[in-house]
C-alpha cells in the first residue's frame, strides 16, 4: 500500500521510517488490457508512482492577464527589465544557429560572487530538478538508499525511484518540525547513502536549524546530504559556506522563484570542487539554452530588483497570514514564498472560480492546500474573495 504523507508524521520523539511501496500501482498496471501493454522499459519506471504536477487548468484559460497564478511558487511579477532587454538584443544580434555557450564565464563569475564560493564549486543546469537527476545518477547506484525528510517536494522521490534507488521517508512531527535527534538515529540505523532535506521545506514552509544540520553533516561524513535551497532568498539561511569544508554536502538552488525565471528553467548546485568535477563527467555541457544563460546573467546583474521583490513578498506573507487567522483558516509558519493551509475543498473551488489558482496538496497531506505569496495588492485580491467580496 502506498503510504500517505499523513501517516508518516509523528508527534513523539521516535520516528517510524517508511519505505515507499508502490505495489498497488504495479498491480493496477498488470491488470491493463494486453493491447495496452507497455514496451520493454526500465522496470522501475513501469512501476513508478509519478510526481503529480499542479493542475493544467491555468494554461487552458484564454485570458492569462486576468489570472492570479499562486499554485507553483513562481514569481508573481516578471523578471528584471534588464533580462528582457538583453534577450531582445540577442534575438536581433545573437548567433541563434550556434549551440549555447558550454562554459559561460560571465555567468559563472556572477553566480560565484552571488553565492560566495569559487566558480569551480558551482554548476548550472536546466532547473534544479535537472541538477537532482544528475546528482542521483553520479553519486548513487541502483538499490542504494536515500532517506527523504517528508512530507516534502515529491519530484525528487519520483526521480530516485525511477532509477532503482530504495527510497525511505523520515517523517516530520505533527507540527512539521524536524526532530534532529531522531533523524540522527535513523541515519545510524538505516545507513542511507544520501539524505534529502528541503530547507525551507516545501510545502510546509518550515526552516530547519542550520547548526543542527551542520552537526548531522559533520557526524556522518560518508552520507551525502543534499540540501534543496530553492527558497533560500525568502529565508536568508544557507549552508553554502560549508561546501568547501564538507565534501558530503551538495546544495541546489533555482532561478524560478525569487528571480522570476521559471519559464527559462535555470538551476544550479553548490558543492566541493571535486564533486562538481564528478558531476561534469556526466553533465551535458550544452543543455542550458543561450536564452536561459542570458536571462540568468542579467537577473544577477540586477540583484537589487530581486531583493526588492523578496522584501515585498515577505511583508505580504506576514500580512496575508494575519488575514487568514482572522478568517479562522489554519496556517503554518513559513520562511518561503508560500503558506500551507488546512481547509476544506470549497476554498480551493471558490478561488478557482475567480481565476485564482492555488496548489492542491491533498494527495500528500489530506485537507491541505498551498498558496504562493504574491505582492500585497495581489494577496488583497485573494482575501477579498475569501471574505465574499470578489463577485
Amino acid at each position: 500500500m502506498i503510504k500517505s504523507y499523513k501517516s508518516q508524521t509523528t508527534s513523539g520523539n521516535h520516528a517510524s521510517i517508511q519505505e515507499y511501496n508502490n505495489s498497488n500501482f504495479h498491480e493496477d498496471l498488470q491488470k491493463q488490457d494486453s493491447k495496452n501493454t507497455l514496451l520493454p522499459s526500465n522496470h522501475y519506471v513501469q512501476t513508478l508512482k509519478p510526481y503529480i504536477p499542479t493542475s493544467h487548468k491555468v494554461w487552458e484559460q484564454p485570458h492569462k492577464e486576468k489570472i492570479l497564478k499562486l499554485d507553483w511558487n513562481e514569481s508573481t511579477l516578471p523578471p528584471s527589465p534588464l533580462v528582457t532587454q538583453a534577450l531582445q538584443e540577442y534575438l536581433n544580434t545573437g548567433v541563434l544557429q550556434w549551440y549555447p555557450d558550454t562554459k559561460n564565464t560571465e555567468l559563472y563569475t556572477l553566480l560565484a560572487q552571488y553565492v560566495g564560493v569559487d566558480s569551480d564549486q558551482i554548476e548550472v543546469f536546466g532547473g534544479s530538478d535537472c541538477a537532482h537527476e544528475y546528482i542521483l545518477q553520479v553519486f548513487l547506484d541502483t538499490n542504494t538508499k536515500v532517506l527523504i525528510v517528508s512530507p516534502t517536494y515529491d519530484n525528487f522521490r519520483a526521480r530516485a525511484q525511477g532509477i532503482g534507488i530504495n527510497t525511505y521517508f523520515f517523517p516530520l512531527s505533527s507540527d512539521f518540525s524536524l526532530n534532529f535527534e531522531a533523524l540522527n538515529e535513523a541515519i545510524i540505523n538505516y545507513t542511507p547513502q544520501m539524505v534529502y532535506v528541503c530547507n525551507p521545506n516545501n510545502p510546509t514552509g518550515t526552516a530547519y536549524c542550520s547548526t543542527q544540520l551542520q552537526n548531522l553533516i559533520q557526524a556522518h561524513p560518508y552520507t551525502i546530504f543534499l540540501i534543496d535551497e530553492a527558497y533560500y532568498e525568502f529565508c536568508g539561511q544557507t549552508l553554502s559556506h560549508l561546501t568547501t569544508t564538507y565534501k558530503n554536502l551538495i546544495i541546489t538552488r533555482t532561478f524560478s522563484k525569487a528571480f522570476g525565471l521559471a519559464s527559462f528553467r535555470v538551476g544550479y548546485c553548490i558543492s566541493h570542487a571535486q564533486n562538481i568535477a564528478l558531476i561534469n563527467k556526466l553533465r551535458n555541457p550544452k543543455s542550458l539554452s543561450a536564452f536561459a544563460q542570458i536571462a540568468a546573467t542579467y537577473a544577477l546583474k540586477d540583484e537589487q530588483y530581486m531583493w526588492a521583490y523578496v522584501e515585498e513578498i515577505k511583508n505580504a506573507r506576514e500580512w496575508f497570514n494575519t488575514q487568514l487567522d482572522d478568517l479562522d483558516i489554519k496556517t503554518y509558519p513559513s520562511s518561503a514564498n508560500f503558506i500551507l493551509i488546512s481547509h476544506i475543498e470549497d476554498l480551493y473551488r471558490l478561488l478557482e472560480q475567480h481565476q485564482i489558482f492555488i496548489r492542491d496538496y491533498r494527495h500528500i497531506i489530506p485537507n491541505h492546500f498551498r498558496i504562493t505569496i504574491g505582492t500585497r495588492t495581489q494577496m488583497e485580491k485573494v482575501i477579498e474573495v475569501l471574505r465574499g467580496g470578489g463577485q
